[in-house]
């Protein structure tokens, strides 16, 4: 049995790494990531299929499809998580580029992904490998690539196989 750390450590530490002056929140939902910078004052712009959040001061939501989604500007800051392994890779690897595409120099993309030893994993959705996402951010500062579990949620045994990955753009 692979033993694993648990995942919310690791999330605690990338985001207390970070000092954002705008954010994009993609699949926000309940904006539980990206609410420490909502909190602070940040900037920041949510998108998510369904309306979970109201739009307020410093904060934009934006009800859509994340494929469909148009920058119109670029972020210190791209949140994804737990939102990648509903999308086929073809459409993930182009999400990603778009990301990528429009983070600010210095800035950084965090995500939080099902991983490959997920056994929902169906070879066609994305559950990516860690290597995987370090291929796709060649040229980028690998500040986190860690494979871990997820918080236990439903039944008590419940956890999932995650990759919590940050990088920044240099």
């Amino acid at each position: 049995m692979l033993k694993m750390q648990k995942s919310k450590p690791i999330i605690v530490n990338c985001m207390k790494m970070l000092n954002p002056t705008s954010v994009l929140d993609i699949g926000c939902g309940q904006c539980k990531f990206s609410n420490l910078f909502i909190k602070k004052g940040i900037t920041v712009v949510g998108i998510d299929k369904e309306k979970t959040v109201e739009s307020k001061d410093n904060f934009t939501f934006i009800q859509g499809d994340i494929r469909d989604f148009e920058f119109k500007e670029k972020y210190d800051l791209i949140v994804a998580t737990g939102i990648l392994h509903f999308l086929e890779k073809e459409e993930v690897y182009g999400l990603i580029e778009k990301i990528k595409t429009n983070t600010m120099i210095g800035g950084f993309n965090f995500l939080v992904c099902m991983s490959n030893l997920e056994p929902y994993n169906d070879n066609k959705h994305f559950y990516p490998e860690k290597e995987e996402l370090n291929k796709f951010y060649s040229g980028w500062k690998i500040v986190e690539n860690e494979l871990c579990l997820s918080k236990k949620h439903g039944e008590e045994s419940h956890q999932h196989k995650v990759i919590i990955f940050l990088a920044q753009k240099i």
